[in-house]
């Protein structure tokens, strides 16, 4: 089977590229060939043995954070160019796998599609919208709908929570295949005396690293917070945090994008990880933390709360200041309910069994 794996971008490797390059490479291994499609790449050794379909150089769109109208006109370019590389590639491929928002706009209805749908598509997480914006997005849901509905895909979610959000928007009901998880070595830690908390996502409102912010800002003492993920350092989200965190005297530091190298060195120092967020994402990030043996406090936002609540693997609440103060007050409880997270991870959640339920889809 010939598969052709449709993602806007690959430039920066995250959770979803993550995802992306995990089936790939278990496509392959089991004798399928693959090709990724998308609109921007970086070199990363993760990225060795697999072929991309890339615009012209010139044509090339990296990712940029935006908000609002800014975004709407990013997702129309980015369709237009996603889809001008699928009418050229698509007819010589067997079936089409699209993953992040737009790719599913992209493909061509004549194609078996199988859609990886990390998350029901919105721009607007933690956006402030009103008036003329406001109305956009509206249209744009309906728009969403009606596109989707007329290819009628096999769709993929990674939790029960985004399968029924999934419903809601299209009547249709989808597959549930958690992700894998990269496993992280916990028997390295070495957390120093003083309370340090990481919140390991992209900069931006829909990973809402102000309300760690404010959380921390309640804690006597404060701790450190380590931001890691990409920050665009003149958006406006990115200026309000930096005056915060002077006005407020906070200690707080901005990594970047980090290696996963550098992520489990970082793991490795921390006794708390977070995720606030507003139902955008985040569905890797706190299992990893957990197969790194670090306690975690999750949104109820998050589709993922559902089952680290289930398993009791993780403290989900919106009151951030409350539970670090807990972990703080009772490490070695919140340690061993984060080892018995490990423990799930490993267990439930691996990258071959992603892969191989994948294949399933495909193959029905």
């Amino acid at each position: 089977m010939k598969v052709l794996i449709v993602h806007p971008q690959m430039a920066l490797y995250a959770g979803a590229e993550i995802v992306v390059v995990r089936l790939a490479h278990y496509l392959q291994e089991h004798g399928h060939e693959v090709s990724i499609l998308t609109l921007s790449t970086a070199p990363h050794p993760d990225y060795e043995g697999l072929n991309f379909i890339l615009p012209a150089e010139d044509k090339r769109i990296q990712y940029r954070l935006r908000g609002s109208i800014g975004a709407l006109w990013d997702v129309l370019k980015i369709y237009q160019a996603l889809q001008e590389l699928c009418t050229e590639y698509l007819p010589y491929y067997d079936l089409v796998n699209p993953h992040n928002f737009p790719a599913i706009w992209a493909v061509s209805n004549s194609k078996r599609t199988v859609w990886m749908c990390n998350e029901v598509p919105d721009l607007w997480h933690g956006a402030d919208v009103s008036g003329l914006a406001n109305r956009l997005f509206d249209i744009g849901r309906l728009a969403d709908r009606a596109i989707v509905r007329n290819k009628l895909p096999l769709a993929v979610v990674p939790d029960e929570r985004c399968a029924e959000t999934f419903y809601r928007r299209y009547g249709l009901k989808p597959y549930i295949i958690p992700y894998g998880i990269e496993p992280f070595d916990e028997t390295h830690r070495e957390a120093g005396p003083d309370f340090w908390v990481i919140q390991p996502s992209m900069i931006s409102p829909s990973k809402d690293q102000m309300s760690t912010l404010k959380a921390v800002e309640q804690l006597t003492p404060r701790p450190t917070v380590i931001f890691t993920g990409y920050r665009e350092p003149l958006h406006p989200y990115t200026i309000q945090l930096d005056k915060y965190i002077a006005s407020h005297s906070l200690s707080a530091v901005f990594t970047g994008h980090v290696s996963r190298e550098r992520l489990q060195e970082l793991y490795g120092s921390v006794h708390a990880a977070v995720f606030p967020g507003k139902g955008q994402g985040s569905w890797l990030g706190p299992f990893e933390a957990l197969s790194a043996g670090v306690p975690v406090v999750i949104s109820p936002n998050l589709s993922c709360s559902e089952l680290i609540a289930e398993q009791g693997i993780g403290i989900v609440t919106d009151n951030l200041a409350g539970a670090l103060q807990a972990i703080r007050n009772d490490y070695p409880r919140y340690r061993e309910q984060a080892l018995r997270g490990r423990e799930f991870v490993l267990r439930e959640l691996t990258w071959d069994a992603f892969g191989a339920r994948m294949l399933e889809v495909m193959e029905t």
